[in-house]
């Protein structure tokens, strides 16, 4: 089963696999940066970093460690990038090269259920909310929670080239489910910036992933 299959261009490779049990670490430095951690932090820590280093191997990556660097992100080989996503159960890595006209990624998995209805003042932006009161009650929070990943990829994506972290209001998405699409808009700045983002909802997962 490939959840991301389709959602990224051809030049991104894709690797992802059940969060079952704690995999042995490539690495020893690896291992040791969540040594101390609680098995559950150690299985999706080692789960995501094997998927990072075989979407590496698969674009000719050297084989280094992937070490959190001092904002906690993955400091990626020289010349590749990528992201990281994963839920209690399920984890995926997307990685690129750099310079061949994609600058960044960012992808986000979550379960596919309602988002609860006491997050949904946080994540949404007045005209998404309005957006939201015009479904169905049944359809509401899983559109939230679709609303919720975009926004995800998109914070991700924009993090390794500006070091923001934005707010859930900074970030404006126009979903298009029918399509498996959305736009995210970025509120700060003139003129704002805008880019194209992929979304799944099948399977118990609901996917997103947006490129820069």
């Amino acid at each position: 089963m490939s959840i991301f299959a389709g959602l990224v261009d051809p030049c991104i490779a894709l690797a992802e696999r059940p969060i079952a049990e704690t995999p042995e670490a490539l690495f020893a430095e690896t291992a040791e940066c969540v040594a101390d951690a609680v098995e559950k932090r150690q299985r999706e820590f080692l789960t995501g970093r094997a998927c990072a280093h075989d979407a590496l191997t698969a674009l000719g990556a050297p084989a280094t460690a992937l070490l959190p660097g001092a904002d906690r992100l993955p400091d990626w080989p020289e010349g590749f990038t990528g992201s990281i996503t994963h839920t209690d159960h399920y984890c995926a890595a997307a990685a690129l090269r750099t310079g061949n006209g994609i600058r960044a990624i960012g992808i986000d998995l979550e379960p596919q259920e309602p988002l609860p209805a006491d997050l949904w003042e946080m994540v949404c932006r007045p005209e998404e909310s309005a957006a939201i009161a015009k479904l169905p009650a049944r359809e509401q929070g899983l559109y939230a929670r679709a609303l919720f990943s975009a926004k995800e990829s998109a914070f991700k994506a924009q993090f390794p080239l500006t070091r923001t972290m934005l707010e859930f209001s900074q970030v404006g998405v126009d979903l298009d489910l029918a399509n498996g699409r959305f736009e995210a808009t970025y509120m700060l700045g003139k003129p704002q910036a805008t880019a194209q983002g992929r979304i799944r909802i099948a399977d118990g997962f609901i996917a997103t992933t947006l490129t820069l």
